[in-house]
């Protein structure tokens, strides 16, 4: 028997105006679309019967670029009251472009409960790693946030750590409190590759030994992950949920390029659950022995290098 599904990662739309280094979207994206207020709907009447504790309004496209996303927060609101709302965004957009669109983006704030600003490297850095980005928009939309209210909603800048921004945490860390924003989150670099094999060296390629000392003594508090992970361990087979924007299943966000399990336009995310595919994976994971699905995973290729910075 499956357990209640308590964690969603929902996507809204494909559209991105970036394309970063570390994103793999332009290989796993059908066409660009954004979700409709209908479908909207119809997804979120198809799981409300699950006690979702945590849903993510994110995934391959950047979230606010969705013309009716105050709606669309209001409507998960509205059907997940207790549920804790997060959204990301890559704050490369103009708040005050016109009223109506300031007003969208006030309206979005009283839904949200945490708001992630993905800031990766300072300057030259940032912009080559979210090209084409530009840092002088980043602090034109720092500043104008100033004029927002925020009401309850947590502002988190989200950090991907890779060997070449190490040396950035600390500017970044600077600029989030000057901006008085809140805590700063790192999360070390994933790359996806279902040809690798899992070694125990393989995360720390890259990363000058000097570089892993300096996180693990400065900012071990500020990293994201668990250290003593196995697959078994693994909360999205057990409790979680990704869709895409077309209603897709996937089994998690690691592995975004893997077939779909079952879409929840056509079938309830109950019957999806109980596919032989979905069987499989969850029951590979339960063992230790995962499928190719999940063999690869980048999630636990990177174990070996949390328990080196400390992380529990």
């Amino acid at each position: 028997m499956n357990k209640p599904i308590t964690y969603a990662y929902l996507e809204t739309t494909n559209y991105c105006n970036l394309d970063c280094s570390f994103c793999n979207r332009m290989d796993v994206i059908g066409p660009l679309k954004h979700m409709s207020l209908e479908d909207w709907g119809k997804l979120l009447d198809g799981i409300k019967h699950h006690p979702i504790e945590e849903a993510k309004l994110m995934g391959m496209g950047e979230p606010m670029l969705h013309p009716q996303f105050d709606e669309v927060c209001r409507i998960f609101k509205e059907t997940f009251p207790n549920s804790k709302l997060i959204v990301a965004t890559n704050c490369q957009y103009n708040i005050k472009e016109g009223l109506e669109f300031r007003r969208k983006f006030q309206e979005c704030m009283k839904y949200i409960d945490m708001l992630y600003f993905s800031i990766d490297g300072y300057k030259e850095h940032y912009e080559r790693d979210r090209a084409p980005a530009k840092w002088s928009k980043l602090l034109k939309f720092l500043d104008d946030f100033k004029t927002i209210n925020r009401y309850d909603c947590d502002i988190v800048v989200n950090y991907v750590v890779n060997a070449y921004n190490v040396d950035d945490i600390e500017k970044v860390d600077k600029l989030r409190e000057e901006n008085n924003l809140g805590k700063l989150r790192l999360n070390i670099a994933q790359i996806w590759d279902e040809n690798s094999s899992i070694t125990n060296d393989m995360a720390t390629s890259g990363y000058n030994p000097k570089d892993l000392d300096y996180l693990r003594d400065s900012w071990g508090d500020n990293i994201m992950g668990k250290s003593k992970w196995d697959y078994e361990d693994c909360f999205w087979v057990k409790e979680g949920l990704y869709t895409t924007v077309e209603g897709h299943v996937k089994m998690c966000c690691m592995n975004t390029g893997a077939k779909s399990l079952g879409n929840l336009f056509d079938n309830s995310i109950d019957e999806i659950r109980l596919t032989s595919d979905y069987e499989k994976i969850k029951n590979g994971c339960k063992t230790n022995n995962p499928t190719s699905h999940c063999k690869n995973c980048s999630y636990k290729e990177l174990t070996p290098m949390l328990s080196y910075l400390g992380v529990e």
